[in-house]
């Protein structure tokens, strides 16, 4: 037997010992943040009682944390351990005694999809890495033939599956084997990462194939199938009622900069990542900053932990024991990279607000077009009179069929009903609060306003006797560019400075 060509490599064969560990703790230390929390207790929940879903699918953009979830999620399942295989296991349809369980039990079986080689997705190769990961190297083949038949059930059917199977690489003996083992072995749910390299199939084929191929996994099982992928998974979404009704959607977004929640949250995930990280580092500096890192990374904790691994990585390596902000703009992405994430990020997101906001064609299906008119029917809002069944004489009658491009009779809303109203809250600025400036400072210039690191915002603040702080007032993102030619206290780096023209 020939010895493989390439040994196991150094993970970090350009760092010292002591470096590598550094660098490892950090790879390795993940943000607990609000969106990841919603994502993983919903999944959660859903694996926990799928309550007639055969699947799940889980979206988002590109480095959102969808994997590092997926590792959480894993790793909290093996703790339990035992009580996860003495949990009942989950219904199956098409195994009239279920084998016992393992004493191996896999709460989840983790798997990625693989792209295909070919044009279609390669089912039996799917089959083979899900047996190797629940440790079955092996299956036992039966076969019971009636000897009073001439053709046996197989042969009579071969030429009639003969072409999907070929199209889908699929294996019936591979199939059962994992069905068995997947009982036997306990397992809850099976977690596809990648997923959507499922959609790649051939020309005559459909994804609706796909989706009925994991309902049927399930049904034979009685274990949900999670799909986990980009925003290309929104193809699998609603291809036909049945699969929209054993499906569940799971969307995990960006960070929104126009919500203020998401502008808080996603400091908080950058104070926390810099706080971890091995060097030493201005936080404080590096935090004023925090636009910066979003733009860079559209968003998503799953990029900004990556840029900040890239740039830990080369100062350890130049032996820097410094983390300055120089080091991790040489290692953002460009901006061409940003704005083709940001553009396939806002299209998808633009998608699902439309589909899950827009109504009215599901009113008009269900014979509920009227109901927009109803006082308190925007806000779900049912009145008594529409609760009340309805009997032989209290069904409304026929409505009177309308010509094309006739109008439904309903109430336009006139005068201040279409203004905006005047208290529309607009977005506060998160910095707000004590800053380092003095009272005599202030006292000393004049009619010289202080201006917001954030947003730019200016706020005349009067100085109080006495060694009392000087307090930023809360306030409204700037919306427009303020005027650079006028004298003003700015931060620079963590000192305020006088900057502008000098007063005459």
């Amino acid at each position: 037997m020939l010895e493989p060509a390439v040994s196991p490599r150094d993970p970090f064969p350009w760092l010292s010992a002591e470096n590598q560990a550094k660098l490892a703790a950090f790879k390795a230390y993940a943000v607990n943040h609000p969106l990841l929390q919603d994502v993983d207790r919903r999944l959660m929940h859903a694996i926990a009682e799928p309550a007639g879903f055969a699947h799940v699918l889980v979206y988002g953009p590109s480095g959102v944390g969808k994997s590092t979830m997926l590792q959480q999620l894993s790793r909290r399942t093996t703790a339990l351990g035992p009580q996860a295989a003495e949990a009942p296991a989950p219904a199956a349809r098409g195994r009239a005694t279920p084998a016992p369980l393992s004493s191996a039990s896999h709460p989840l079986l983790m798997l990625e999809a693989v792209p295909p080689d070919g044009p279609t997705f390669n089912r039996a190769a799917y089959y083979r890495a899900a047996l190797t990961q629940l440790g079955e190297a092996y299956y036992t083949q039966r076969s019971l033939v009636d000897i009073n038949v001439e053709q046996t059930w197989e042969t009579q059917t071969r030429s009639k599956s003969h072409g999907r199977v070929a199209q889908f690489h699929d294996a019936p003996v591979l199939r059962q084997a994992l069905e068995e083992a997947l009982i036997r072995r306990g397992v809850r749910a099976v977690i596809i990462d990648e997923a959507q390299h499922l959609m790649q199939v051939a020309s005559g084929a459909k994804l609706l194939d796909q989706l009925d191929w994991i309902k049927s996994m399930t049904n034979m099982t009685g274990v949900v199938h999670v799909l986990v992928g980009t925003y290309d998974l929104l193809n699998f979404r609603n291809l036909s009622g049945q699969a929209a009704r054993r499906g569940y959607d799971i969307h995990f977004p960006r960070y929104q900069f126009q919500h203020d929640a998401d502008r808080t949250a996603f400091q908080g995930v950058l104070l926390h990542l810099l706080h971890h990280q091995p060097l030493q580092a201005d936080v404080q500096e590096l935090l004023n900053h925090w636009y910066y890192f979003y733009e860079r990374s559209i968003g998503c904790v799953g990029v900004l932990k990556d840029w900040l691994v890239r740039a830990v990585a080369a100062a350890l390596h130049e032996d820097d024991r410094h983390l300055s902000l120089a080091r991790v703009q040489a290692h953002a992405l460009s901006n061409a990279q940003c704005e083709s994430m940001a553009a396939d990020a806002h299209a998808a997101e633009q998608k699902l607000h439309y589909t899950e906001s827009s109504r009215e064609h599901l009113w008009s299906l269900l014979g509920m077009s009227g109901l927009g008119s109803q006082p308190g029917a925007s806000s779900g809002m049912i009145s008594s009179t529409l609760a009340a069944p309805l009997g032989p004489a209290a069904r409304p009658a026929p409505s009177k069929r309308r010509r094309v491009g006739e109008r439904a009779p309903a109430r336009d809303r006139v005068g201040d009903a279409l203004r905006p109203s005047a208290a529309a809250k607009k977005p506060q600025c998160p910095f707000a609060g004590a800053i380092d400036l003095t009272p005599a400072q202030l006292r000393e210039t004049p009619r010289v306003q202080v201006e917001c690191p954030a947003c730019g915002a200016r706020r005349g603040i009067q100085p109080k006797q006495g060694p009392s702080r000087v307090v930023f007032p809360s306030h409204p993102i700037r919306g427009t560019r303020a005027a650079r030619d006028v004298r003003r206290w700015s931060l620079r780096g963590t000192i305020w400075e006088l900057v502008g023209p000098q007063q005459a």
